[in-house]
Order: C-alpha cells, then sequence, then structure tokens
C-alpha cells in the first residue's frame, strides 16, 4: 500500500461512537505507536504492550478524551488488527486463539498468547521516513483531534525531545551525559527515568520488586550522585529503585558499593521494625542490568560509599 492508500486508511477507522462522539481510544493509540517508532526505541517492526505505551497512550488520551471516555489501552490494541495496523504474534500453541478471539484479552491474557505486535511492513517502513511520518500524523489529528490540535501537537514536540534525548542516554559512549543548558527539565527527567527503568527490567536493584501494571510501575530512576551535584543523565549514575529504597539511599541509610553489594548505615537498630528490614540488604548483591553497558559506574558507586561511611 502507498502513502496516500494509508493516509485513506487512518481516516476510516472502525471506532465506537456515542450519539455523535467518536470514541478517541484508536487515533490516540496510534499517535502513541507513531511517537514510539520515532523515539528509536523500538527494535525492528515489533510493538508491545508495555509501560512505555501505555503511558505515552494516556498522555495523548488526556488530551483528546470527553468525560465519558474511560482510559483503556487493551480493545483498540487488540482492534486495531481489524483495520489492518496491527498483526498479533502469537507465542506457540496459541496460534488458533490469537486469530478466532474477537473479543480484547486481559492484559495476562496478551502477554500469555502473544510474543508482541507488528505493524504493517508497508505502514512501518513509511514511519520511517520523517516527511510521510509526519503526514501520517496530521491526517490522525485533523481528522479525529481537530479542536484539540494545539494541545496534541504540543504532546508531539515534547516527545520527539524525550526520544532524541533517550537515544542520546543509549548510545554507547563512556561519555558523562551532560544535557544542554536549554533542555526542559520535563524532557530530561522522563528520558532518564524511562531508559533506567527499561535497564533494569521495571526492578528493584535493592529488593527485587518488580510490579508492573498497565503505565503502574512501582519502581523509580534514582541518580546515584544526585543531579544537582553531578549534572549526569549517564544511565550508568542511575539504578532502579523501589520507593522505599531510593528514600532510604538518598537519606544514607543504605548504599551499593564499588564491590556491588548493599551496605547499611552503622546506627540502623535490628530491633526496630523496618530498620530491620533495611539490615536485611547487608552483604546482598546489587541487582544488575542484563546489559553490561546500564552496570553502575564505579565513581557513582563510590560517592554513595563514601557517604555512608560519613554518616
Amino acid at each position: 500500500m502507498s502513502l496516500e492508500d494509508y493516509l485513506k486508511k487512518l481516516t476510516r477507522l472502525n471506532i465506537g461512537r456515542v450519539g455523535s462522539h467518536e470514541r478517541p481510544h484508536k487515533p490516540a493509540l496510534l499517535l502513541a505507536i507513531i511517537s514510539t517508532v520515532e523515539s528509536g526505541r523500538l527494535h525492528g517492526n515489533r510493538i508491545c504492550y508495555d509501560p512505555d505505551l501505555y503511558s505515552l497512550f494516556g498522555k495523548y488520551f488526556d488530551v483528546v478524551k470527553t468525560a465519558d471516555d474511560a482510559v483503556n489501552m487493551r480493545d483498540p490494541f487488540w482492534r486495531l488488527r481489524t483495520d489492518g495496523f496491527l498483526e498479533h504474534c502469537p507465542n506457540s500453541g496459541f496460534e488458533n486463539v490469537v486469530s478466532s478471539q474477537s473479543t480484547a484479552p486481559t492484559v495476562g491474557q496478551l502477554h500469555q498468547i502473544c510474543s508482541h505486535s507488528t505493524l504493517p511492513t508497508e505502514f512501518y517502513d513509511l514511519l520511517q521516513d520523517p516527511h510521510s511520518r509526519r503526514q501520517l500524523r496530521e491526517a490522525i489529528i485533523h481528522r479525529y483531534f481537530a479542536d484539540k490540535a494545539g494541545e496534541v501537537q504540543h504532546i508531539v514536540d515534547e516527545e520527539q525531545g524525550i526520544g532524541a534525548y533517550e537515544r542520546f542516554l543509549e548510545e554507547e559512549t563512556g561519555a558523562t551525559k551532560r544535557p544542554s543548558p536549554e533542555l526542559p527539565e520535563t524532557v530530561r527527567d522522563q528520558a532518564f527515568r524511562r531508559v533506567v527503568r527499561r535497564a533494569y527490567d521495571h526492578r528493584c536493584a535493592a529488593c527485587g520488586l518488580r510490579v508492573v501494571l498497565n503505565d503502574l510501575v512501582l519502581v523509580e530512576a534514582a541518580h546515584l550522585i544526585p543531579f544537582a551535584v553531578s549534572h549526569d543523565d549517564d544511565p550508568r549514575n542511575g539504578m532502579a529503585l523501589c520507593k522505599n529504597h531510593h528514600w532510604a539511599m538518598d537519606y544514607d541509610l543504605i548504599a551499593p558499593t564499588t564491590d556491588l553489594s548493599w551496605r547499611v548505615n552503622r546506627h540502623l537498630d535490628d530491633r526496630i521494625e523496618g530498620q530491620r528490614d533495611l539490615l536485611d540488604l547487608a552483604g546482598r548483591s546489587v541487582i544488575l542490568p542484563t546489559l553490561d553497558r546500564f552496570h553502575p559506574k564505579v565513581e557513582s558507586l563510590r560517592w554513595r560509599e563514601e557517604r555512608l561511611d560519613i554518616t
């Protein structure tokens, strides 16, 4: 199919209606997918139902929804195949389920029956070209969200900045990642958070907690040397931690060390509930990213270790 064919196809999505109101879910999801492709985060033509996509869908959806529209990405994600924009790739043994199931599965079922989804090859190729990508995105905005075009474009522009900074942070260089002075804080924060949480597979490097429900992820991206001190967004100056252990590290109650184990503050008392849990970390290994290039920097670990020694 040509660019012109897809431009027409995008204006004829099979979407739900309530009276004269068109549900915004499918076009909002397509905008999120286009931004994901543009960010360079994809490893080839492979779309996954994951927290990053859900969060991005939510950003667009919050702008274009009405009071009667409930946030729901499962239905449009599953049903975009009937519009010819997504093909769901079944896991072994689930081929018949994927081909025959009309209702959207739960998130757990989706991950069980599908390994990933893909865009039509021609559509994916068109999205690699900036000019074609802009035309396709504009077709969606003008057809479905003309009255919110400015607000939607603001998200597009912001996501372009976040995606560019994500790519910068993920470069395989050893250079300190210092943002340019004019980089908005929201762009810097969101890019750093996404890269670090993905690197650790959304798992706390201290306790191993991993909860991923739609866009709910119970870990945060913590700077080892605080940004206010280092101005360093290198993912190796970051670590994914649950809220409790992020707080404990920031208050120098625990620290990852240069031997990649956890140390605890000597003033903690194992007779006090809560403090006992932190003391249990002593000597436990840091749960590291799978990819070596995201392992924490020695100088960042040493900074934390030295802070713990002086408290």
